[in-house]
This record gives C-alpha cells, structure tokens and sequence, in this order.
C-alpha cells in the first residue's frame, strides 16, 4: 500500500495536515510499526520533526516536550538533575518517541512501584480529526475536575487524534539499586513467590518472572542502606534459592527492549492473571519461537512466538486479547477485544468525522 507521508515540524503544520487530508495515520519513530499497521490507504503523518524538550522545572518535577522527542534525549536532560521516569518507558534504546509511549500505551518493570506510564502523564495536547488543537490537562501536579483526557489517550494508537505535545511527571532517581535472582521449582511456585513478594513490606522496585529461566527477578532501589537490609530480609525468607543477579543492568535493559526472544517473529503484550498465565504456558510450550516473560508481579505476560494465528486462537477462546507489539501484522489487535461497543461509541465522540482509522 502506497501511503503518502506528510512531515511536520510544528504543532500549526500538524494541524493543517490532519484537515487537509481525509485519513490520517499519526507515526513516531517506528519502534513498534504494528501498532500503526494500516489498512485503509491513510495519509502518514510523521510526527518525527515535531521534536524537543520544551519546559522543565527541575524543582516542580514537571517537564513538557513535543511528540516526536526520543525518550534517550528527554532521560538525558532528567539525568541532569538526578531525575527519572520511574514506569521504565519501553524501546528506549531502539529509538522511541514520547508521543508514540503515549499512544501506545506501554510501561516496563518499573510500574509496579509507582504505577505506569498514565499515572505520570499529567497533560496533553492533540488535533482532532476536525483540525482543531485541543489541550487537555496541564502543567503542574494536582487535582483537576472534568473528564480526564491524557489519560484516555494512553494506548490510543493514534486513533483518536494526532498527538503533538506531552507534560509528564518525574520522581528523583533512587540513589542505588540491587536486583536478585530467586529459583523457582515450577511456574505454580514462581507465582505464589510473585503475589508474596507483591504483597511484603519490601517495597520492590520490580517484580518480574522469566519461565524459561524458571527465576524470579527483583529490583530494590533506595539508599545502600535500605536496599542491602531488603537483600538480607529476602535471602532469610526464600533462602538458598536467593542468588545476586549477574549483569543486572543488563537484564533490566533486555527486558524494556524486547530482546528475550530476538529470534521470534512476533511478541505479543497480554493482561493475566496468575492462572490465565499458567493456562497459557501449558497451552502453548513448544510452539515455534515460543517465549515468554512475565513483568508487574503478574499482571502483564510479553509472548514471543513465530505463529501468531496460533496465539490468537488460544486468546480468542480464553475470551483474551493481545497487542502485537513486534512483527509484521495488519492488525495489532488479536484475541477477544472487551467492550468494543463502548471503544466505538468513544472513537465517533472523539473523531465524528472518521479520520483515524481503527
């Protein structure tokens, strides 16, 4: 499909794009190209140019930035000043977009401690698809009447209006951190370790279990103090069991990258619980490419898988759904989607004129 590509560089030139053309795909840097998979001839509308750290205020812990800005460059400027986006934002490295985290949705291991990537987003602006720049939200923290339209935009895809400028929320970056590796017999165990581990006084950075591996890997992070005292409670409770992560950085890193299963062709984000992960694992071991790994203490399980028919029949029928993050797929949803009565009602409030094309 021959899609033209239009390539803005300013908020005014986003708007003139959307009402000049009758279907608008927005696109960021193309780290996660399925989730704008297209199907209806639109009109591409980078949104790469619109790009750069506009305000910050180290003292508010605030800071705005254009769409197209690289999550690297923003990190880089938090660095600075010893601050951080505590959700671990995803494909860093491979060159993500702040707008295009927004509209996709996606949080790492760190959302566990602090919540994700909407609990940090505090303002936003977008075009609708009548051309008009709508800002939403604001600059400062604090509590605001009125329908909440930043966070509605968390994992739209770009499907109800073109994204064009953020205002987040940052946390001062812990002095230190210790990850731990914990042995698991079996998967049954490894969930029970997760909900406990969840569930502690320990506070965890992260919580995050790898199947293939059959270990449990935890993040602390505060003073020296606080995360060797936490190390020591841990290794009390489970043990022998209860190794120091080698190249910590590392996993942490591979983890937010989607590199666990760099071979396969597909991975897939899917919603669990610990017995809908369970079901899963038995269902589909030995599948070509078949690779899991389980973050957020249980609730999100990353599959990497070469047929990704296969996965969407054993989702379908489990009443679950899948977004298809990596690979080649003209729909980046699979399985059951809930209430897909309520999404339209909310994509004709929020676009009538049906310029984004689901």
């Amino acid at each position: 499909m021959n899609n033209s590509i239009l390539q803005p560089t300013c908020e005014s030139e986003v708007v003139d794009a959307v009402k000049s053309c009758q279907l608008v795909r927005p696109i960021g840097s193309q780290t996660k190209p399925s989730l704008s998979a297209d199907q209806c001839d639109a009109t591409i509308v980078s949104l790469a140019a619109v790009s750069g750290v506009v305000e910050y205020e180290p003292s508010e812990y605030t800071f705005t930035a254009l769409a197209g800005t690289r999550v690297d460059e923003i990190a880089a400027v938090l660095a600075q000043r010893n601050q951080y986006l505590p959700f671990d934002p995803m494909l860093v490295a491979a060159g993500a977009t702040i707008g295009g985290s927004l509209a996709s949705g996606l949080s790492g291991p760190g959302r566990f401690r602090f919540g994700g990537l909407r609990d940090f987003v505090i303002g936003v602006n977008f075009v609708s698809g009548e051309g008009n720049l709508i800002r939403a939200g604001g600059k400062v923290v604090k509590n605001a009447a009125g329908f909440d339209l930043p966070k509605m935009m968390v994992g739209s895809l770009g499907r109800l209006g073109v994204i064009t400028s953020l205002n987040f929320k940052v946390f001062p970056r812990p002095i230190a951190t210790r990850s731990l590796a914990i042995a698991c017999q079996s998967d049954q165990q490894a969930m029970q370790r997760t909900n406990q581990a969840a569930a502690s006084h320990w506070e965890l950075d992260a919580i995050d279990y790898r199947p293939g591996l059959k270990t449990l890997f935890v993040r602390i992070a505060g003073p020296p103090p606080f995360c060797d005292a936490i190390a020591a409670a841990i290794r009390e409770h489970w043990g022998q069991d209860v190794a120091d992560c080698d190249d910590s950085d590392r996993f942490w890193f591979d983890v937010n990258e989607l590199k666990f299963a760099p071979e396969s062709r597909f991975v897939v984000k899917v919603p669990i619980t610990a017995a809908s992960f369970l079901d899963l694992e038995a269902s589909l071991a030995g599948q070509p490419g078949y690779r899991t790994h389980v973050s957020a203490a249980g609730n999100v399980m990353w599959i990497a898988i070469d047929d990704l028919d296969v996965l969407a029949g054993e989702l379908t029928v489990r009443g679950m759904a899948g977004l298809v993050v990596q690979g080649e797929t003209p729909q980046p949803f699979i399985g059951t989607l809930p209430k897909a009565a309520l999404h339209a009602k909310i994509q004709h409030a929020m676009d009538p004129l049906g310029k984004f094309p689901l």
